[in-house]
């Protein structure tokens, strides 16, 4: 891929981004119930902050790209964020993992996926995703292949309970454990190098994402999750999963399903 088709979808998933903010902000502090004259004041301070921070960021090269276009967007909700709770908006309780995933997320604003700012900005974000992992692959020379040859298990998930149990069988078969806790992580860790298998827990609030994206790029992925959830393993299924999984009978399957040493 050359250079100027990447920046030009580059260009358009910041523009999606940048147009998408107003309105997507609106309704999330509408939904903590903050409105008024100094929030729409803090939702333009916020877009100019992402439209500034996507200017420099959409004609650098894939390498370059360190930052993700969601995670640009997240940043760009400390403005509204902050305005809100000088107007006396108390922030929600949230669990563990959103804590862990996103610290200074107070208000709950910050977006589980790119689809959660409209179609356009989901397929201009999928595009640049590909086109990213497409560009940074033809830049990894064949003479550092060796490097990479090391078998890698990605856990898209963030319940440290899970974790421990899962890095001590991968630790355990030799291999490296990956832990991926949100779309963006998944967006760089393919950039580098694929996995050969991925595991992807279903209470993970950007699960159905991160399925289609390892699906998209070819990884095997197995999804695993409570047993009385069967919406959330048929969509799984339905986003290309190979195999979704009860959570006893993930553990229990698990040594089996790692990768065999060749």
């Amino acid at each position: 891929m050359d250079a100027t088709t990447y920046a030009a979808i580059s260009r358009r998933v910041a523009e999606t981004f940048v147009a998408a903010y107003a309105g997507y902000v609106r309704r999330r502090l509408a939904a903590v119930g903050a409105e008024g004259p100094t929030l729409e004041a803090a939702i333009a301070q916020g877009q100019a902050s992402l439209a500034a921070s996507f200017a420099s960021w959409r004609e650098a090269s894939p390498a370059s790209q360190r930052t993700s276009p969601l995670e640009l967007f997240r940043e760009a909700l400390v403005p509204p964020t902050a305005a809100a709770i000088a107007r006396g908006i108390s922030p929600p309780d949230r669990d563990d993992a959103q804590e862990q995933a996103l610290p200074g997320d107070l208000l709950d604003l910050a977006p589980a996926t790119s689809r959660d700012l409209g179609d356009e900005a989901w397929e201009a974000h999928v595009a640049w995703g590909l086109a990213r992992a497409e560009a940074i692959a033809g830049m990894v020379p064949r003479s550092s292949e060796a490097a990479v040859a090391g078998v890698r298990v990605a856990l898209v998930g963030t319940d440290l309970m899970d974790r421990t149990r899962i890095g001590d069988l991968v630790s355990a078969a030799g291999y490296e454990l990956l832990v991926w806790r949100n779309p963006a992580a998944v967006f760089a860790g393919l950039a580098e190098a694929a996995p050969a298998i991925a595991l992807v827990d279903l209470s993970h609030p950007a699960a159905n994402e991160a399925i289609e994206r390892l699906a998209t790029a070819g990884v095997r992925t197995i999804a695993f999750g409570p047993h009385v959830d069967d919406l959330a393993m048929a969509a799984a299924r339905a986003l290309g999963a190979d195999e979704v999984l009860a959570r006893s009978r993930f553990f229990a399957r698990l040594p089996s399903l790692l990768p065999r040493p060749t």
